[in-house]
């Protein structure tokens, strides 16, 4: 990203913040589990807009991998221009190439390997996205909890996007607290003698165990605890 992008962005950022701060009662718990350089942030999916929140509280550029947001011409202009990763485009390859590209040269990338939104406590399928892009790049991976009660979000039935015959729903979060708990950076450990499915079984349960695990952490221990917004 050139000078200019980084200006851009950085001001992108900073009405994103604005905003939040007026629509949101934002708590972050393992802020300090986010180091400097390359990782792959991995977290469940509750609403169309948690790739928004998710980057408002970093401090480094991130690479989000997208789906329906590039479906609207003028937004994929702005995703490609802020050098976010197209989930769309039909190419599996290109799609894990660009992440490992972006990790090789030390930053971040983020994706969300439901693929789809679902309810906070019920995680659906994961992808086999994130274990293709790990066992290339071998970075750490930061799994992460996203949280916030149904009564602070809202359904747009109209703003849907039917994509290759699958329904996209639009569900965005319109007050009340959302929440983020951030677990510690692990790196599976990938035995040589496991075939390619072996290890993308491995790491895509071990990915989902530890944001299962995070996610009822929050629920029992940290739920009403005081707000940590940057």
């Amino acid at each position: 990203m050139n000078l200019v992008l980084r200006t851009l962005y950085a001001s992108f950022l900073t009405s994103l913040r604005a905003y939040r701060r007026m629509t949101l009662d934002l708590r972050v718990w393992g802020r300090e589990n986010i180091a400097p350089g390359p990782k792959l942030l991995v977290a469940n999916h509750i609403t169309s807009y948690d790739p928004f929140w998710l980057l408002s509280v970093l401090h480094e550029p991130v690479h989000v991998i997208i789906g329906p947001g590039y479906k609207s011409p003028w937004v994929a202009k702005m995703l490609d221009a802020f050098e976010h990763i197209n989930a769309l485009d039909g190419n599996y390859k290109t799609l894990i190439d660009s992440a490992v590209k972006y990790l090789q040269r030390g930053e971040a990338v983020a994706i969300a390997p439901e693929g789809d939104l679902h309810a906070v406590f019920q995680l659906g399928q994961f992808q086999p996205g994130v274990a293709a892009i790990y066992r290339r790049a071998r970075v750490p991976i930061v799994p992460i909890a996203l949280l916030a009660p149904k009564s602070g979000t809202r359904e747009y039935p109209k703003q849907a996007q039917v994509i290759d015959g699958h329904v996209f729903r639009m569900v965005k979060t319109v007050r009340g607290p959302y929440c983020m708990n951030i677990g510690e950076p692990f790196l599976p450990d990938l035995s040589d003698g496991l075939t390619k499915k072996e290890q993308n079984d491995y790491i895509l349960g071990a990915v989902k165990q530890k944001i299962e695990f995070l996610l009822e952490d929050a629920r029992v221990n940290k739920f009403w605890l005081a707000a940590d917004g940057p």
